[in-house]
């Protein structure tokens, strides 16, 4: 069967006598009516025509054939589907019109199983439906059910992820949770999709918490998702946060999933109520763990009510599909953490999801593997339902709907009929509502099955398996895992400078963690460019607080304070150790001098130096570390020129230069004196200077 994703259907069709299309392709589809499940003699066949040129193409006649033999394993519909192979008997014709460019035509005709040679025993049987095109016959396979009452029974559990698309942030923004919670939004098509069922709830609780951090700030149709999501009735359990890839953590050494151990960076005081945690709240009530906020009366949810996602199971793990190895399972059964919301109950085994396809031996929905609990689910009815969820128009999600049933038909080989099935829809981005809605409401009734819980299929008896399938995961991967932890442990030492290393820590690990998220599988190229990102991003933050290098120093004084400028980037104040060491004898320095660089910027520190020498040449080594002792930044080395000879030189200079200065003033005033002296005639006895006497006129006749 062509499971291809056609284009939406043209709005008018061409005449059927235009020229076939000399560029593009043709793909075909085939899909019976009932999903696949033929309740009667009489039943309807649909088929498509994709045209993917830019040009119109010719219509024609489509064949639909049966075979009257039926599929008896899955293996053999597995063949069917993939196959060129046309059905034996012909049932039935349609014409299908013209095909307009990058346009779909569809045709439905019925068939009447008594008119074309007699009804079918119950079974899986294979159809087919060819259609003459330029390139050549094309040739679309399904395959119908005729159902079986006696033997149908047992329950089937469908479980239906809720997830995000990827992120770098730790946590989804207020804008990002404003368009995946409104009413186009991923979130909200999940949601939707699952309300009114009984799907088993997949929760990654990241994104409840994402919502809960914001109190009161958060969009009001987050708020609602949330509200609607604990609303639910359906049995759940949680993820990893950020549904983070198991197989590669332990891959990567780790002896249990990682975990977030606080989120109080992401929440403010002012968005919480003085009531307590935000609305809508978790189903928790508030613990004694919660943390008092700064502002009075204000208590800020603790990270359990945070990462809450309603009453649920724990201890439930689900890797990637096709991830889970023999060693991971065993590891997830024997761990001593569950990386989950709330922790594993002592009382609850812990379960792990295992496609059916890595496993040997009487497999069933609960199984076990040396000991690992096991939920296994059927690898050929989840990756039909998969693609049925994605579809984008109907005869294609038909066919896949068809296919699943076909698979379910014809599970549990060797097993009881009454033991319940367990599928799974799996992770996927882009699913329509109505897509993904189909496809779940399929699946809860599977092969006539009637849909059963979380805690019905885990306490069903268990089978003896064994895991021989499983990929390890890509080794860039596991490097990328490395390379993360190494910084984040380096980023948690220099975390010291801060009065809660908490503001950098919790952040980083929930940035890891969904790094790691299963999303990033299908994107390896992107995957490795956020991974890039993050660690240049994580080098900048070490690198914000550093010594401002300085420039060569001259001591012209045999003691004088040096001062040096401490820079910090970060939106926060730190508190450090400058440490001074000399790399002569000679010099005698303060070797510490406590530094309080408040956030975003730089701090000037004074170090008392004293040179023993007049004159010489050294070097200071100068070390930042945090109060825990951490070096903070590299080593500076300053040149330091001691001239301290010049300090006498200039004393002696400013004695001789002043002296004569005095000197030089009492000779002025000496000869100041004397001048005004000699100027001046000598006053009479009495005191009184001599008067002038009055000329006399001569007598001009003497």
């Amino acid at each position: 069967m062509a499971l291809v994703v056609a284009a939406p259907v043209a709005g008018a069709a061409v005449a059927a006598t235009e020229a076939p299309a000399e560029s593009g392709r043709l793909t075909v589809a085939v899909s019976p009516s009932g999903n696949g499940v033929i309740g009667a003699s009489v039943f309807s066949v649909t088929f498509s025509v994709t045209n993917t040129g830019d040009a119109p193409a010719a219509g024609g006649t489509v064949s639909v054939a049966l075979t009257r033999s039926p599929l008896t394993t899955a293996a053999e519909v597995t063949a069917w589907l993939d196959s060129d192979a046309r059905a034996d008997t012909e049932v039935a014709t349609a014409a299908v019109t013209a095909v307009a460019a990058r346009g779909t035509a569809t045709s439905t005709t019925a068939i009447d199983l008594a008119a074309t040679g007699g009804d079918l025993a119950p079974g899986v049987y294979p159809v087919s439906a060819a259609f003459p095109a330029a390139q050549g016959d094309l040739v679309a396979h399904t395959a119908i059910v005729v159902p079986d009452d006696a033997s149908s029974g047992g329950g089937v559990a469908v479980v239906v992820p809720l997830t995000a698309p990827p992120t770098t942030t730790g946590l989804l923004t207020s804008d990002d949770l404003a368009t995946l919670t409104a009413a186009d939004g991923g979130l909200r098509i999940q949601l939707d999709a699952v309300t009114g069922t009984t799907a088993i709830l997949a929760v990654d609780p990241a994104i409840v918490a994402a919502i809960r951090v914001l109190g009161t700030a958060a969009p009001a149709s987050a708020q609602q998702w949330l509200s609607d999501l604990l609303a639910l009735p359906n049995s759940r359990f949680a993820l990893q946060f950020g549904d983070a890839d198991l197989a590669t953590q332990f891959a990567a050494g780790q002896g249990e999933p990682l975990s977030v151990s606080s989120l109080d960076p992401y929440m403010s005081a002012r968005n919480f109520a003085t009531t307590g945690t935000p609305l809508p709240a978790s189903s928790e009530s508030p613990s004694a763990s919660s943390t008092p906020s700064p502002a009075a009366g204000r208590t800020l949810p603790s990270l359990s009510e945070l990462l809450d996602i309603g009453a649920t199971r724990t201890g439930v793990f689900w890797p990637a599909t096709g991830s889970a190895t023999a060693g991971l399972v065993s590891a997830l059964a024997t761990g001593t953490s569950t990386g989950t919301s709330s922790g594993t109950d002592e009382s609850e085994t812990p379960l792990t999801l295992v496609s059916s396809n890595t496993l040997t031996g009487a497999v069933g929905a609960r199984a076990d593997a040396e000991g690992a609990a096991i939920l296994s689910y059927d690898a050929d009815v989840s990756a039909a339902l998969r693609t049925a969820s994605l579809a984008s128009d109907g005869v294609h999600q038909a066919a896949g709907l068809a296919a699943a049933s076909a698979y379910a038909s014809l599970a549990v080989q060797g097993a009881s009929a009454s033991a319940p099935l367990l599928v799974v829809i799996d992770r996927a981005s882009g699913r329509s509502s109505t897509g993904l809605r189909a496809a779940i409401t399929a699946a809860t009734s599977l092969a006539g099955r009637t849909a059963i819980d979380l805690s019905a299929v885990a306490a069903a008896p268990a089978t003896a398996v064994t895991v021989t399938g499983g990929t390890a995961p890509d080794s860039a991967r596991v490097d990328a895992l490395h390379g993360l932890l190494d910084d984040e442990t380096a980023l948690s030492a220099f975390a010291t400078v801060l009065s809660d290393p908490a503001l950098l820590t919790a952040p980083e690990r929930a940035k890891i963690l969904q790094l790691l998220a299963n999303v990033w599988l299908a994107v390896p190229d992107q995957f490795a460019t956020a991974v890039s990102d993050h660690r240049d991003a994580t080098a900048k933050t070490m690198g914000a607080v550093a010594i401002v290098p300085p420039s060569d120093i001259t001591l012209l004084a045999s003691s004088a304070p040096l001062t040096f400028s401490v820079r910090n980037d970060l939106p926060w104040p730190v508190t450090l150790t400058l440490s001074v060491n000399p790399n002569d004898p000679r010099l005698i320095v303060q070797k510490t001098a406590e530094v309080s660089a408040g956030s975003a910027q730089s701090t000037r520190v004074q170090v008392p130096v004293q040179a023993r020498v007049g004159s010489g040449e050294s070097t200071l080594d100068l070390q930042l570390r945090s109060t825990a002792g951490v070096p903070i930044g590299s080593e500076v080395r300053v040149a330091v020129t001691v001239r301290a000879e010049w300090e006498s030189v200039g004393i002696v200079l400013m004695v001789v230069l002043i002296g004569a200065m005095l000197v030089l003033g009492l000779i002025r005033t000496v000869r100041k004196l004397r001048r005004r002296g000699t100027a001046s005639p000598a006053e009479d006895e009495h005191g009184e200077a001599p008067q002038k006497e009055a000329p006399q006129k001569e007598d001009v006749d003497g």
